[in-house]
Formats: C-alpha cells, sequence, structure tokens
C-alpha cells in the first residue's frame, strides 16, 4: 500500500513524532484529515466502479492536493479530472499523465499552455466543447501547431450549466470535429448534478439514457476517432444512478465509461453523507459494498469566550471553514485542564458564523470553559480545502504524522 504523503511539510525532527493536536503543540484552528479513512474511502469508491467495469477519474478540483492525486492513481482510478488549467498545470508538474479537464478549453494563453504539453509532455489530455465557435478556434490553433486536441463533446439540459441542449446541436458540432484533423472526437460528456425539480433522481436516469443514445447513434455512425469511446458522466450525488444507466446498455462494452465524483476521499457529514444514504437507498451494488464512506476532513479550534449562558464563541470562521452547504458540526470536546476527550451530543449547534469566529449554542448543562477545545466536521469538502495550504494528517490518537499541501 502507497506511503501516503512521504515526507511532505513535516520539519524533520518532527517526522517520526509529529505534533500532537490534544497536547497543544499545534496552533488552532487547524485541519485534519483522518488517513485510515480516506484509504477505505479510496478502495470503496475504486470497488464501486469496478462493478460497473467502469473507470474512475475523480475530480481533483476538491482537494487540489497533488498527493492525493496519486493515492487516488494507486488505488486504482484511471486519471484524474480538473476544472482550470492552472489546476491541470499543478498535476502536469507533478507527474500526472492522463487528465480530463471537465471545462471548455478556451482563450489562446491556454491553447499555447495546452500545445507546449503536448509537444513535451506524455500527458493523454482531454477537454470539453460544446459550441462551434469553440471547436472552430481549438482546430484553427492546433492545427498550426500540427497537434491534435481530445474533445469530449459536452451534453447539458435546459437551465443548467454548460453543454448542448439538443440532438441537432449535437450533431452540427459532430459534423465540424469530422472536417478537422486537429479535432480528435473522442466520446461524450455530462454532468448531472444541475438536475434539480421534483423526482431528480428519475429526470437524472432519463437524462443518462438520452446520452448514451446519442453516444450509441453516433459511434454505429462511425463518427468518433476511437474504436471505444469515453462516455463520462456523475458528480459525487447521483454516481450510482450514471452508473446504472451507462454499464446496463446493451452496447456497454462498446464505450469506455469514466466517473468523475471528487468528494467521496474525504466525503462529509452534511449534503454528501444525505446523498451517499440516498445511493445506499437505490442501489444494491453500492450497499453490498464491504465497509462505508465516512467523514475523514476535520477542524480543531479553540472556545475563546463564553460571554453568555449557552454561548461559546469559537476561534473558527468563514476564513477556516465551509458554511455554503450548513454549518460545521461539533463531534468532540477535549478539556486540556482534565485531559477528556468526550463525544458531542448533536445539541451544540453553530447559529452564526464570521469571518474568524462562530457563534456555538449549547445546552445549559454543558460544561465548556476557554481554552477547551473543540472537533468539528464540516458538509462541502471542496471549500474546506480551497481555505488551507496546509493539512495535517492524522493516523491516531489526534497526532499530525504528516501535512500535505493544496495548491489552490
Amino acid at each position: 500500500m502507497t506511503e501516503l504523503l512521504k515526507g511532505s511539510g513535516c520539519p524533520q525532527q518532527l517526522q517520526n513524532t509529529g505534533w500532537d493536536i490534544l497536547q497543544e503543540q499545534v496552533s488552532l484552528p487547524v485541519a485534519v484529515i483522518h488517513k485510515p479513512t480516506i484509504m477505505q474511502n479510496a478502495k470503496w469508491m475504486a470497488d464501486f466502479a469496478s462493478k460497473y467495469h467502469a473507470r474512475l477519474a475523480p475530480h481533483g478540483k476538491t482537494t487540489m492536493s497533488v498527493d492525493l492525486f496519486r493515492l487516488q492513481l494507486e488505488l486504482g482510478a484511471w486519471g484524474i479530472t480538473l476544472a482550470t488549467i492552472p489546476q491541470v498545470s499543478c498535476a502536469l508538474d507533478a507527474g500526472i499523465t492522463r487528465v480530463i479537464m471537465a471545462n471548455q478549453l478556451v482563450g489562446a494563453y491556454h491553447f499555447e499552455q495546452v500545445a507546449h504539453w503536448l509537444a513535451t509532455t506524455p500527458v493523454e489530455f482531454y477537454c470539453f466543447a460544446d459550441s462551434l465557435d469553440n471547436l472552430n478556434a481549438l482546430s484553427a490553433f492546433f492545427s498550426k501547431k500540427n497537434q491534435a486536441i481530445n474533445v469530449l463533446l459536452e451534453v447539458g439540459v435546459k437551465g443548467g450549466r454548460c453543454g448542448l441542449r439538443s440532438k441537432d446541436e449535437l450533431t452540427r458540432l459532430v459534423a465540424t470535429c469530422q472536417q478537422y484533423d486537429s479535432l480528435n472526437l473522442m466520446g461524450l460528456a455530462f454532468y448531472e448534478g444541475v438536475i434539480l425539480g421534483q423526482d431528480p433522481a428519475t429526470k437524472v436516469a432519463e437524462f443518462v439514457a438520452e446520452v448514451m443514445e446519442f453516444a450509441v447513434g453516433l459511434r454505429e455512425g462511425g463518427q468518433f476517432h476511437c474504436e471505444n469511446p469515453i462516455i463520462s458522466g456523475a458528480g459525487s450525488a447521483w454516481y450510482d444512478i450514471v452508473s446504472d444507466g451507462l454499464a446496463s446498455h446493451p452496447q456497454a462494452k462498446k464505450f469506455t465509461i469514466v466517473l468523475r465524483p471528487g468528494c467521496y476521499l474525504t466525503h462529509d457529514s452534511g449534503i454528501y453523507r444525505d446523498a451517499q444514504l440516498n445511493v445506499l437507498a437505490r442501489s444494491c451494488v453500492a450497499s453490498s459494498i464491504h465497509g462505508e464512506l465516512k467523514s475523514g476532513l476535520s477542524v480543531w479550534a479553540y472556545v475563546l469566550s463564553l460571554p453568555e449562558p449557552g454561548l461559546a464563541i469559537i476561534g473558527m470562521g468563514k476564513r477556516d471553514v465551509s458554511y455554503d452547504a450548513g454549518f460545521p458540526q461539533a463531534e468532540l470536546h477535549y478539556s486540556p485542564r482534565k485531559k477528556q476527550l468526550n463525544p458531542i451530543e448533536k445539541n451544540y449547534q453553530i447559529e452564526k458564523i464570521m469571518d474568524q469566529h462562530c457563534m456555538l449554542r449549547y445546552p445549559s448543562e454543558g460544561k465548556l470553559q476557554v481554552g477547551d477545545m473543540i472537533n468539528f466536521s464540516t458538509s462541502h469538502p471542496c471549500l474546506t480545502f480551497d481555505k488551507w495550504r496546509q493539512i495535517g494528517i492524522v493516523e491516531r490518537e489526534w497526532v499530525i504524522c504528516k501535512t500535505l499541501t493544496t495548491q489552490f
């Protein structure tokens, strides 16, 4: 098994001993990842993908940590998905060789960057496209470079984000790809997470079926530039429905199915916990896999003030933790004076969060003191990761043994 984050960030004298959070050897607040949990989460999702004979290209924008990219690849991922050229640059600098940029490649500077990588690195690079203007610009630029770029045409939904809205639009872009040697049409892609409203599960299933039918028709017509074209979708909420819809099609084996969830690695205790409970309720495949996804990212912070009965001011705020998809949840209480670590009941609730503070309401029988330490789990890990340039790795007893660097 991989040596996670070998030699990353810790001073030499602390490589073997680490920083003990509960012994107050660390400045708080501090974000930490529980190594055994993320190892289990990575294995769980790899097992899920293998059940469908699908490839896994996790979305790296969640963590923006090349150490974690490497971990996911070592545990079976086919490639890494990213959203922007700077993100791709970080991955390539770290030696990642297969990247899906799940976004439109637009702009002369970005074209130059990709052309340089295609000429100087072994990268297998794919980008999305959903307009004739974009395809024409790509073909003109890469033709002059005597290069070809791999394109996945993106299919979208009305009112959603990017992506073609009709079969007629798709047909026009396919025809454009056939005109230029510089455009390799390698498959179709989509993102179903923007589908909302009543009964979204049914709408997602219908959308996936429609995309698959588009793909089958194009393959039968010889429109793709490869034998087993890619068909790629799946965020972190509906990946079971996407997998079922793609893999159950009679012609599924003629495609390379690529799933792109990003938040599973650390998971959370909010929106993705709820989404995963729905996945387990819907999917026999998911519920048959050993283990479970668990929240593996948390933040420790001090109690700074107790200005009123039942109100604690915590030294953790918007600069430190995500709050867009629900406030952090208090999970553990540690008293440095008593040397006691205890779980927290659910009636401890953050009611307001500011830049560097949050207001925690707790029951009158609670026994908090200034200087106590609270561990918080989070919802939506992306927006906790991007607030930290160094995140601690703990294996046991809340001792940081290594750190990882993020590159936002």
